[in-house]
Formats: C-alpha cells, structure tokens, sequence
C-alpha cells in the first residue's frame, strides 16, 4: 500500500473537522430551520469517515448501511422539489438512456466487487447500490424538469456521489494510493457541500407555479 497506516489513521482525526464545519455553517444559516433529515445525513457522514479509515474492510456493513442511509434522507429531501405534473415528461428517449447508463456504472462496480468481498457483505453492497440508484434517479429528474436555477449545483453534487462511491471500494480492494484517496475525499466533501447549496438557495417550486413541458 502505498498509503502508509499512519496516514490512513491521521484522516480520522482529520477528516471529519470538514463535517463540523459544514454542520456549523448549516446551522448558522437555518437556525430553527434546519432540517433534521439533513442534520442525520450528516452525522451519517461523520461516523462513516472515521470508520471508514479506521478499517474499511471490518466495518464494510456499517459502511454500507451508513452510506445508504444517507442516501435514502437525501433522496427523502429533493422529493419536494419534484414537480408532479411534470414527471409523465420524463419518459423520454434520453432519460431512458441517462437511467440505463448509471444503472450500468452501478452493475459494472457491483460486478467488479462481488468476487473480492465475502458473502455476508453482498446483501449489504446490493441495498448501497439499489440506494444510489434511486438517488441517482430523484436528482437527475430534478435537473431535468428545469424548473431550478440551482438544478447544475444539485447534478455536480450527484456526479460527484456517484464517481466517489463509486471509486471507493475499488481504492480499496484494487488499488489504494494517495492520488485516489484525495478524489475520493474530495467528490466527498464537494457532494455534500454542493447538496447543502442547493438545499439552502433553492426555493421551491409549486405545482401551480409552473405549466407543464414535455420533451
């Protein structure tokens, strides 16, 4: 390995100092306004950093459920910005490309890792995996219906989660080095910091606001 343990077990202490801060800022700006699905996702964050540096592999469960909890409040937090009079339009031929691509990436990492881990972390890795996927889906649908300023801030946060989770269990089981390390730390921190953006400025849209698009 070309990341030294020492190294692997400074980014415990270190890592998580990035959570506070953001949870600090979240905080100062919503005061009795924040959101406690968000405020979740992000202690999610913070017990995932540590223990995901502190042994990736002993705590891959807890990894998995952490990471697809997340997710699942992330998703429970844009399903407000959907626009219901609009989601019929979505079915058309370049969403239907755009889901089969991430669906694709998804199977290609799954299949890739599922001779590398035992068989007691599969189940896990699958419900991570069916988690990213529905995140995947809310939040380029929301891109889509163009009805947000913001919608490029919440897809670069979606890109960004996808590549990170992504790339990191191969650092880990395939090829772990500091290059990787820091992509890996910075998709990180750049989704949630992004999530948090677009959350903030984003004011919602009605559906009597709108009138209904179709592709």
């Amino acid at each position: 390995m070309s990341v030294s343990l020492t190294s692997r077990k400074d980014l415990i202490y270190i890592s998580p100092i990035v959570i506070l801060i953001l949870i600090f800022k979240y905080l100062s700006i919503t005061k009795k306004k924040a959101d406690p699905k968000f405020l979740l996702a992000l202690l999610a964050f913070l017990i995932l950093n540590i223990i995901s540096f502190y042994d990736y592999n002993k705590y891959f469960n807890a990894i998995s459920l952490l990471t697809s909890g997340y997710l699942i409040l992330f998703t429970l937090i844009l399903k407000k910005y959907l626009i219901k009079s609009k989601l019929k339009s979505f079915l058309s031929l370049s969403v239907i490309l755009g889901v089969f691509l991430v669906g694709y990436v998804i199977y290609a990492v799954v299949d890739l890792l599922i001779d590398q881990i035992p068989n007691y972390n599969i189940t896990f890795m699958f419900i991570c995996a069916l988690c990213l996927f529905i995140y995947a889906i809310t939040f380029a649908m929301i891109y889509i219906s163009d009805n947000y300023a913001t919608g490029t801030i919440l897809l670069a946060s979606g890109v960004a989660t996808i590549f990170n989770l992504g790339l990191s269990p191969i650092n880990e089981y395939f090829l772990y080095n500091e290059i990787f390390t820091f992509l890996i730390l910075f998709c990180h921190y750049l989704s949630l910091y992004l999530f948090m953006t677009f959350i903030l400025k984003t004011k919602l849209v009605k559906d009597n606001d709108i009138s209904s698009k179709y592709f």
